[in-house]
């Protein structure tokens, strides 16, 4: 490359050079008068050479020019001799607007006669400006932003490397900002960031999808002891330049999780014990029932042995409640379907006519509290005990069957049989199990309701839920 020296550049024409300059000049005089003004600086501000040519600069434009501030500037340099390098004007201008101009100024002495001017080089930095002060709010904007998150946050560039972090980084992680910004993730903190999932995480799984939610990382950081955190990663790009950029939110559940695995712990416990009571009220239950049948073996009379049978039922009753409670691990709700019809099994199968009957079931796999469950089984051991002992006492088989419906604000419980129906006139069971099913249905707000013919009888109980 061939380098033009001094003695080639003052045979170059002068205003060749100033008109290729980009800047705008003009030439004063020590009073500041315009001595010259280059054809950019006449477009640019959009004056006409004879009448910038001669004027005062304070005078130039109908006054525009009187900008203290430039002109203190330049009575310095005439007064002191001083250079001025990319001072910047910011002026509203009559005819043109506003105008942020960045100016460059000298001194200089004429060969020759000695005589002193001014060279002033003016460039137009109005978008400039503006753009500058735009990225600036939005960066206050967003650091403002950034810093009322309550959670950490960090914005990363292509390198790992931190652009900027939340306030509530810094008091999690304990770090400070002069040992944050500008340092890549994996050399924070004396390398307790350097994570191997993680910075897979950022430097292969979120370039290929974009963004990640919730992924959890367990870490033991140096001071501050083990984390737990669900990381939010999401790849953006600034508006104009595409500069890829990595946002980071961390969310510190280590608490949360500590809390989640004591209350899992404390439920496993009550679920426990719970099995354990229904165990041992279950056993209690079956050894009352035992004594009770023993009690009726010793017995001669044999409207006691019936008596004690029918306690031993009710009794029975109660304890495959809580058989369904254990096996189902619940505190105080069973399913209706299985509850029942373990229930109504185990009743026929004590009977000596379950050889030879017919059992239909058609139960709702319906919840039932123990509120419920209770009085609705020693209801159903009433009537199916009936039906068994008077139904079935003189024939070889038959039907019994129960269904449970379970609607909108009610439910309703069904029981049939296929036998003769009840006389009127007969006194059954003594009468103390249709008090026994009268006071249940009462208990739980129902209405009873029994339609018998010599066709059969049916039961028919309607809960309100």
């Amino acid at each position: 490359m061939r380098i033009i020296d001094g003695d080639m550049l003052r045979q170059i024409d002068h205003a060749e050079i100033v008109a290729s300059l980009r800047e705008s000049l003009l030439v004063l005089t020590e009073d500041l008068v315009v001595e010259y003004a280059s054809d950019r600086f006449c477009r640019t501000f959009d004056v006409e050479r004879p009448e910038t040519l001669g004027c005062l600069l304070a005078e130039l434009g109908n006054g525009q020019w009187n900008i203290p501030v430039l002109l203190d500037q330049l009575g310095r340099i005439v007064r002191e001799g001083r250079t001025v390098e990319g001072f910047e004007v910011d002026h509203v201008f009559e005819h043109i607007g506003r105008r942020v101009m960045r100016l460059n100024a000298r001194k200089t002495v004429r060969p020759g006669n000695g005589s002193r001017r001014i060279l002033v080089a003016i460039e137009d930095v109005t978008r400039e400006s503006d753009a500058a002060a735009e990225l600036e709010r939005q960066r206050l904007l967003s650091t403002g932003i950034v810093d009322t998150l309550r959670e950490p946050l960090l914005v990363l560039d292509g390198r790992l490397s931190v652009v900027t972090a939340s306030r509530c980084f810094y008091t999690t992680f304990q770090v400070d900002r002069d040992a944050t910004i500008g340092r890549r993730l994996d050399d924070l903190g004396n390398g307790q960031w350097d994570i191997p999932e993680l910075l897979n995480l950022l430097t292969t799984v979120v370039p290929e999808s974009s963004s990640i939610e919730d992924f959890e990382v367990r870490h033991t950081f140096p001071g501050i002891g083990e984390k737990i955190i669900l990381l939010n990663a999401r790849k953006v790009f600034r508006e104009g330049n595409h500069i890829g950029m990595l946002l980071l939110a961390m969310q510190d559940v280590t608490g949360q999780r500590r809390l989640e695995a004591e209350r899992e712990a404390a439920l496993a416990q009550a679920e426990h014990l719970l099995d354990e009571l229904n165990h041992r009220v279950m056993n209690s239950l079956s050894m009352i029932g035992a004594i009770i049948a023993m009690e009726a073996r010793s017995l001669s009379d044999a409207e006691c042995q019936a008596a004690f049978k029918r306690m031993r039922a009710r009794i029975d009753a109660i304890a495959a409640l809580y058989r369904n409670l254990s096996r189902a691990r619940s505190v105080d709700t069973v399913s209706a379907d299985t509850y029942l019809a373990a229930l109504v099994k185990d009743i026929v199968a004590s009977s000596s006519a379950a050889e030879n009957l017919i059992l239909e079931m058609d139960i709702a796999e319906a919840p039932l509290s123990t509120r419920i469950a209770v009085p609705l089984g020693l209801i159903v051991n009433e009537i199916l005990t009936n039906s068994l002992k008077y139904a079935y006492s003189d024939r070889m088989e038959g039907r019994l069957g129960i269904s449970l419906r379970s609607m909108e604000g009610a439910m309703t419980v069904t029981i049939w049989d296929d036998g003769p129906g009840i006389d009127p006139n007969a006194q059954v069971d003594s009468g103390l199990g249709q008090k026994l099913t009268e006071a249940f249905s009462g208990q739980l707000g129902g209405e009873m309701h029994r339609d018998s013919t010599p066709a059969g009888t049916r039961y028919m109980l309607t809960i309100p839920v």
